[in-house]
């Protein structure tokens, strides 16, 4: 992706957030304003996945085996180490910043690319971080829990954070031939090998008696243990059970 086009991206998503922040407060009598909205984008995303995801995720389980779709998870978070590299310098964790930068050298060239994770057999544990995450741990607060198409649940925090990552990822300045081609491929192969490797817990979510609400609460508690701060449930709601937490 172009430098140029890159900024354009973070400028739309970022302007976007701002203006959807300021049009909705996440109070305790109104802890999801964007309800319904939010149930027919996942009700659009749950009828896309079923009709062309899914089924892409089970074939693709059926035409390889463990091993290939190790190596092919390797390789798609190898490439986001240098992002989550910039991040953990920008949350000011030095340690794990070269503890990141560390993975990336020796996956990308004793790894094969990142095919292969000796890195981890070193003791050097992969870490995530994201432009979101460091917004949180800079004390922006999260917004409106939001509903996507295409992209599922997120909040105006995300979204925004997702333009950063975009202009932060030093992986996307550099221009090649059919780089863009290159990079949708890339893309496209990491996300229905992250959805084969999520099908039980698609099924597990669907088994809930309401997944919406059930997805939304795990999407909150899940991104504020990766920022390190408490999750509070909305207007009093009682703690997630066993099973809504066991997928």
């Amino acid at each position: 992706m172009k430098p140029v086009r890159v900024r354009l991206i973070c400028a739309a998503i970022a302007g976007s957030a701002l203006l959807m922040t300021g049009c909705a407060t996440v109070t305790v009598e109104n802890p999801d304003p964007y309800e319904d909205f939010n149930r027919q984008m996942f009700a659009f995303n749950e009828a896309l996945d079923q009709a062309v995801l899914e089924p892409l995720a089970d074939g693709y389980r059926t035409v390889t085996n463990e091993p290939v779709r190790e190596g092919v998870g390797n390789f798609t978070k190898n490439l986001g180490e240098p992002l989550t590299f910039v991040n953990h310098l920008l949350q000011g964790k030095l340690p794990d910043a070269g503890a990141t930068l560390g993975r990336f050298v020796v996956n990308t060239t004793i790894g094969g690319a990142g095919v292969f994770d000796p890195a981890s057999t070193f003791g050097m544990q992969r870490t995530t971080e994201d432009f979101g995450q460091t917004l949180g741990v800079w004390g922006v607060e999260s917004g409106p829990f939001i509903v996507l198409p295409f992209l599922g649940p997120t909040n105006t925090r995300d979204i925004i954070g997702r333009g950063g990552d975009a202009a932060l990822n030093p992986l996307n300045y550099p221009e090649f031939e059919n780089d863009d081609a290159i990079r949708l491929g890339i893309l496209a192969l990491g996300g229905i090998n992250a959805r084969e490797d999520g099908i039980e817990a698609f099924d597990e979510l669907r088994a809930q008696v309401d997944p919406y609400t059930t997805l939304r609460r795990l999407y909150g508690r899940t991104r504020a243990a990766d920022i390190g701060i408490p999750y509070n449930e909305p207007n009093g709601a009682p703690e997630l059970t066993d099973d809504e937490l066991d997928f």
